[in-house]
């Protein structure tokens, strides 16, 4: 009897286990080849790369290699690998690569990836991104969060970024907000569109577009906005440091972090990428030396922090 009911469940274990194998859903795998292309050693993308490679060496199957290549010439990519493409300038090149090589871009402006996706006339499901912009309610809500009574802000779109006044328009209008647009199409055009807006002594939100906020540039408007006693909204912690009064981004380790977990949940080979989106992880930084200046009064980080992540709920 002993005997028969040891058989019995023998028999029974082996059947759950072929049952198991036919109903439970297989477990993704990532990929097991990683490049990481890039084409220069700024702080932001060697802080990227160096947290990113820490989070995916915890997963072992994975070969990382990093590619730095400043001229888009001669791009040594292995096969069947999936390439992080880590600045506009290195999306642009990962642009020209053969079409089955999934590629997801960081640290790049949602206007720029959509142009080079264009441009490369790739799909978007091998050629994903997760954009440096910040969505425009989470700005606005940053904008409300420290001027809960403002009504009026003022933007410069570029050639690059004035495709997305509409989406800009229609996040404020929910907010009851009125945005002031002032096209900049050339570089010599920026000063006197940037005291056209100030005239209205509005706020200025900056919205990353390659002709208009650059290291170049970065010192004449914060120079020009401080003069008129004008606080900007900025984009990066950077930003924020050098004269903006507050600033909603994501960290280069927070991007390292969202690109690992992105990573680790694609099935292995898969070749069907994620829609390109922004950041789901962000931070804030508020320059209180500059909003003592322009007197003005501004709650605790947390709060607004925490005000932010309930708009977006």
């Amino acid at each position: 009897m002993h005997s028969l009911f040891k058989s019995y469940w023998h028999i029974l274990a082996r059947a759950c286990v072929l049952v198991s194998a036919c109903v439970l859903p297989n477990i993704a795998h990532a990929w097991g080849n990683l490049t990481i292309l890039t084409t220069n050693d700024t702080t932001a993308v060697t802080e990227f790369v160096k947290q990113l490679k820490l989070e995916i060496n915890e997963q072992s199957s994975i070969k990382v290699n990093v590619s730095k290549n400043d001229s888009g010439l001669s791009i040594n990519i292995p096969k069947d690998t999936l390439v992080i493409a880590v600045g506009t300038q290195a999306l642009s090149y990962a642009g020209n690569l053969d079409e089955s090589t999934p590629v997801i871009g960081v640290l790049v402006p949602k206007s720029s990836y959509e142009s080079i996706l264009k441009d490369s006339g790739r799909g978007a499901d091998h050629f994903s991104a997760i954009y440096l912009d910040q969505p425009f309610n989470r700005q606005l809500s940053l904008v409300k969060a420290i001027f809960p009574n403002i009504f009026s802000i003022g933007v410069l779109l570029g050639p690059v970024s004035q495709f997305q006044s509409n989406d800009l328009q229609s996040a404020a209008k929910k907010m009851s907000i009125e945005v002031n647009i002032r096209l900049v199409n050339r570089a010599d055009e920026l000063q006197f569109n940037l005291e056209k807006l100030m005239l209205g002594k509005q706020l200025l939100l900056a919205i990353p577009d390659p002709l208009i906020y650059t290291r170049e540039t970065a010192q004449t408007i914060l120079l020009t906005t401080y003069r008129h006693q004008v606080p900007v909204i900025g984009f990066s912690q950077s930003y924020a440091k050098s004269g903006a009064i507050a600033a909603v981004f994501s960290s280069p380790k927070q991007y390292a972090s969202e690109i690992a977990n992105l990573i680790k949940q694609l099935p292995k080979d898969q070749v069907i990428l994620p829609t390109a989106r922004a950041a789901n992880k962000f931070s804030i930084e508020i320059n209180r030396q500059v909003a003592r200046s322009l007197d003005i009064q501004i709650t605790d980080d947390a709060l607004i922090y925490q005000k932010i992540l309930k708009d977006e709920r």
